[in-house]
């Protein structure tokens, strides 16, 4: 009798640890998401892509952040003095902050992050060149000695625009800037599981159980952030269709980047959702490379404003009127900065006008131009024709190299001839509030081998971006924002190619998505059963 009791004990404990290793197998949450390409490059100093950007949220954290009202707030920061002669920032860390080694943050680890970004950043460049010293107090403490006052600091600090100073390990940021990290440990909330990592295929983030979110509710980039899920991961669909037909069917749960034209389709499903995180728009983008011909002459890159028509790129892009506009400023328009100083080859496209500067430019028709065409990106390609038909119908011979995105973005920091693995022209887009005026972005900078890939190369501009941060008051700062077009234009830095607004898409399951301002976030989200 004995020995059955015994028995019927050990299996009413075999079959309660078997249930209780199901519960946990079941607690288990995963959200499964389409970014908008494949992720190939993990140091988010690496590249600009808005999909490295998305990558190092999940896996680091900041000093600041900017909250859904553009302001910054602090993020690992717990409390910042300022000196009396406003020149020295001291910064104290917050509690609890660990790398996901289980190491604690440490003001030395921010300091060498800073550095590091400041060799690569576009807004950082301009602090260092204001920067006195940068020092480490003790163990959570540092300070920023600026020789005069330099009043964006903070927000330099939360910039979204790429490239982001997010903080990394002291051995980690230790690395040269222009080299790419190999060890990717971070402070954020969830860590990226290299092991899980099938190139082309998925990309797998683990919650960061000893994480200790902020108290303040999220908002944007700033405040809480709660990781829900103990698994977020990226499943690589490069076809349209086939990704609407596994949100449909449930089998992912969050699309970062829908075909506007699929969005009747997505409201009429029924089990899906929409919404737009970034309401400031985005920008199109065409992009030189200043160091190989034919657009090493900057009547050449005249030509090529000459030649843009906003409206084509805007209908192949978008397709809704409704949901794009032609804005002939660098700067995003509905932004304070917004100006078209400069710009009017922008308001009415010449071809004939664009062939005469090329002929000027002393460039041989019949050599061809080489565009990165990347076929997997629904925003860049369409780009992409649009620029190839124009540069025929003046009778430019164009040579259309097509790849997938996450090999452009590698590639177009090739400084080698076009025919020998560089490029002369590609395509790209950036958020709104990123343009919004010529510091944070490095799509603005002009600091040759030290700037934005292709390389521009413009003494005078790097000159205004710093004036542009030193500038006291919006009417002063709107001054210089139009010097700059101007001059951004007869150097023939880049072209805007319009804005539009895009949108997200998710199941029903899903919640509490955050406005951003910027690439979607996956702290906050709730899914329910």
């Amino acid at each position: 009798m004995f020995n059955h009791v015994k028995t019927s004990c050990r299996a009413l404990l075999a079959s309660a640890v078997l249930f209780a290793g199901m519960g946990a197998a079941l607690a288990e949450t995963t959200l499964k998401v389409v970014p908008s390409a494949d992720l190939q490059v993990l140091d988010p100093m690496g590249a600009t892509a808005d999909l490295v950007k998305m990558h190092g949220f999940m896996i680091y954290d900041t000093l600041y952040a900017l909250d859904e009202h553009f302001k910054p707030q602090p993020q690992m920061v717990q409390d910042m003095t300022l000196s009396e002669d406003k020149k020295t920032y001291r910064f104290t860390l917050r509690d609890g902050l660990k790398w996901h080694d289980s190491q604690p943050v440490k003001a030395e680890d921010c300091v060498a992050s800073l550095k590091r970004w400041q060799q690569r950043d576009a807004a950082g460049q301009l602090m260092a060149r204001q920067l006195k010293e940068m020092r480490v107090v003790d163990d959570k403490t540092f300070e920023l000695e600026f020789n005069e006052p330099y009043g964006i600091v903070l927000e330099s600090l939360s910039k979204v625009a790429s490239n982001i100073p997010f903080m990394m390990p002291k051995r980690v940021a230790e690395t040269d800037a222009y080299k790419e990290i190999t060890d990717y440990t971070g402070s954020g909330p969830y860590k990226f599981a290299k092991d899980k990592w099938v190139p082309g295929s998925k990309v797998v983030y683990e919650k960061f159980a000893d994480y200790v979110p902020r108290s303040e509710p999220a908002s944007a980039f700033a405040g809480g952030k709660v990781a829900q899920f103990d698994v977020v991961e990226w499943n690589i669909i490069k076809d349209q269709q086939t990704a609407l037909s596994a949100l449909m069917s449930g089998e992912i749960d969050f699309w970062q980047n829908p075909s506007l034209d699929l969005l009747p389709v997505i409201e009429a499903a029924g089990n899906l959702k929409t919404k737009v995180v970034n309401e400031t728009g985005t920008q199109g983008t065409l992009f030189f490379n200043h160091t190989q011909p034919p657009f090493d002459n900057a009547k050449a890159r005249q030509a090529m404003f000459y030649l843009t028509n906003q409206q084509a790129y805007l209908q192949a892009v978008n397709g809704n009127p409704e949901y794009f506009r032609t804005c002939a400023s660098f700067f995003i328009c509905g932004t304070p900065m917004e100006t078209d100083a400069g710009l009017d080859a922008l308001k009415k496209p010449d071809p004939e006008k664009a062939k005469a500067l090329f002929e000027e430019s002393g460039w041989d028709f019949s050599k061809p131009i080489v565009i990165l065409d990347p076929t997997d990106e629904s925003i860049v390609h369409p780009e992409t024709v649009v620029t190839v038909q124009a540069l025929r119908d003046i009778g430019l011979n164009v040579d259309v190299q097509a790849m997938d995105w996450a090999t452009v973005l590698k590639r177009r920091n090739s400084k080698e001839p076009a025919d020998k693995g560089g490029w002369n022209l590609l395509h790209s887009y950036v958020g709104g509030q990123v343009v919004s005026n010529p510091v944070w972005s490095i799509t603005f900078s002009a600091a040759c081998d030290k700037g934005i890939f292709g390389w521009p190369c413009d003494q005078a501009l790097e000159d205004m971006r710093l004036k542009f941060a030193l500038a006291d008051g919006e009417a002063a700062r709107k001054a210089v924002a139009a010097e700059y077009s101007t001059r951004a234009f007869e150097t023939g830095h880049h072209i805007p190619l319009g804005q539009w607004n895009t949108f997200v898409a998710f199941s029903d399951k899903v919640s509490d998505v955050l406005v951003t301002q910027d690439v979607p976030v996956f702290w906050n989200l709730k899914k329910s059963d």
